[in-house]
Formats: C-alpha cells, sequence, structure tokens
C-alpha cells in the first residue's frame, strides 16, 4: 500500500515533469514565431531591394537620403536596452529581484528612447520622399516594426508588474514570461538592426 508521502512525493514528480514539458513548448513555440516572424522582415527587405532597383538611382533623384545620426542614436539605445534585459533574467534566476527590476526599468526606458527616435523618422519623412517608393518603404518598414516594439514593451511592463509582486521565483519552469520576452525583445532587435542597415546604409 502506498504512503501518503509516496504519494507526495510522485504527485511533485508529475507535476515537475509536467512543468518542465510547458517549459519545452514554450521555447519551442517561441523559436517557431522567431523564425517565421523574422522572415516577414526578410520579406519586406526584399521588397525594398526591388523598388530600389526600379529606380536608375536610390534615393530617387530629387531626395536627400535619409540622416543615419538619430537612428544609429535608437539602434545603440536598443542593443543596450536588449543586453539589460538579458542582465535583468540573469539576475532573476540568481535569486537578485532588486537587480532585475533595476535592469528591467532600464531596459524599458531605453526602449521607449528607441520607440520615440523611430517615431520621430516615422513622421519626419519628407513630402518629396513619400512621393516616391523611398519615402513609402521607409515609412512602412519603421512602422511595421514600431507596432511589434510597442507591443513586446506592453509584455515588458505586464513583467516588470508581475516581478514586482513576486510572480517568479527565478526558476525557469516558473518564470517563463520573463525568459519570454527577453526572447521577444531579442527579436525586436535583430529585426530592427535589418532594417537599419538596409534604411539608413545601403546606397
Amino acid at each position: 500500500m502506498t504512503s501518503y508521502v509516496q504519494r507526495q512525493e510522485k504527485a511533485k514528480f508529475g507535476e515537475d515533469r509536467d512543468a518542465e514539458m510547458r517549459l519545452k513548448n514554450n521555447r519551442l513555440g517561441m523559436t517557431i514565431f522567431q523564425a517565421s516572424w523574422i522572415m516577414v522582415f526578410l520579406a519586406l527587405i526584399v521588397v525594398n531591394w526591388q523598388l530600389r532597383f526600379s529606380y536608375a538611382q536610390w534615393p530617387p533623384e530629387g531626395v536627400a537620403p535619409f540622416d543615419p545620426l538619430l537612428p544609429s542614436a535608437a539602434t545603440l539605445a536598443l542593443i543596450l536596452s536588449a543586453l539589460l534585459a538579458r542582465r535583468g533574467w540573469q539576475a532573476l534566476r540568481l535569486g537578485k529581484l532588486g537587480v532585475f527590476l533595476m535592469s528591467w526599468r532600464l531596459n524599458m526606458a531605453l526602449g521607449v528612447v528607441f520607440m520615440a527616435i523611430i517615431l520621430v523618422e516615422f513622421t519626419v519623412v519628407s513630402e518629396a520622399a513619400l512621393a516616391t517608393q523611398y519615402g513609402v518603404t521607409m515609412r512602412l518598414m519603421t512602422g511595421f516594426h514600431l507596432a511589434h516594439a510597442l507591443a513586446i514593451m506592453a509584455v515588458m511592463l505586464r513583467v516588470y508588474r508581475q516581478a514586482g509582486r513576486g510572480s517568479y521565483s527565478g526558476d525557469p519552469r516558473d518564470s517563463w514570461p520573463v525568459e519570454g520576452a527577453v526572447k521577444l525583445w531579442y527579436f525586436v532587435t535583430v529585426a530592427w538592426l535589418m532594417f537599419y542597415v538596409v534604411l539608413y546604409w545601403l546606397r
């Protein structure tokens, strides 16, 4: 006959196994999501290239090229933000909630700086540029990326609030929202780096 302690240990083993399986499924799902959405961003880059080759020069005659100064500052802010997100996740896994919260706040602040600069870039496209595919594709690409960054920032804000309430122990099995948010922000960073090079440096 099974004792109460044995039954409890068996139930705990079953719960641990289920938690491990959920974590594996979450990680696999995230990998599939990131791969599929990076392909969408790559498709936009291909569209940009196809359009630029339909013009004799790029940017078209009479249109000034986009200034990379502000976008470069935004890119630096985004990279630092991603590094802080990773630092926060590592701190939480070590049980350092205070370090996590501080890193996460800085991460989100830099993310807001990034989005604010890209929003400015989106809005100041000249009428001359918007009369060509050069300006239209720039707005399409930056707007598309900005929408993703905003949505993922909302996820990060929710994670921050939940962490402040002590919802995450740092064990990956019960702290998946934190790991997932970090990986989503990596996605934002990688997608932007591709757009940044295509929009501001390739002529």
